[in-house]
């Protein structure tokens, strides 16, 4: 997977340590989302029937739900097969992507918070996953999830934490 980054690392950078989202813990956001979309549009369908709105419309409905619905596997395939996040000697990477591949970085030296949130659904799995977040001056976190440099989805969320708290410490004991 170190290829991947090829593209976007500096000279005498290296990659540290390379993680990826877990896999059941992505799909079952994408059920939850799916699910509630179509409770929504279910009792629509009944309100509809009840109210004696036509069948083309009612059909209608449900067909939308479906796509809605059905649309969303394969862009969470899409992403999930993108999406794989970096440790350098240097900064944070991450390359995820729905058609082409998108890269963010954080340098190491703009790093200002991390956070480590562990959600209902994360506990609903028992998987031990959860999400890291990283802020900065120019990216601040919000409510203890960053917008733009999230690690989504990832395994042993406290220890993968420390291993990162531990490399970014070195770093910066090197560089005084």
């Amino acid at each position: 997977m170190e290829e991947l980054f090829k593209v976007v690392l500096e000279e005498n950078e290296e990659i540290l340590k390379i993680y990826k989202p877990h896999k059941l813990r992505t799909w079952f956001t994408s059920i939850v989302i799916g699910v509630a979309l179509l409770l929504i549009f279910i009792p629509l369908i009944i309100v509809g029937f009840i109210d004696g709105f036509g069948l083309e419309c009612l059909v209608a409905i449900l067909l939308v739900s479906i796509f809605v619905v059905g649309i969303s596997v394969p862009f969470i395939a899409l992403w999930y097969k993108k999406t794989i996040y970096a440790v350098t000697n240097k900064r944070i990477l991450i390359r995820t992507g729905l058609i082409g591949v998108d890269y963010k970085s954080l340098d190491f030296t703009m790093l200002g918070a991390m956070t480590v949130n562990v959600s209902w659904a994360d506990k609903l799995l028992k998987k031990n996953t959860g999400m890291i977040s990283f802020g900065s001056m120019a990216s601040p976190m919000m409510n203890s999830v960053a917008t733009a440099f999230t690690f989504s989805y990832i395994t042993q969320p406290y220890e993968t934490y420390k291993e990162i708290k531990k490399i970014i410490n070195e770093h910066n004991e090197n560089k005084k």
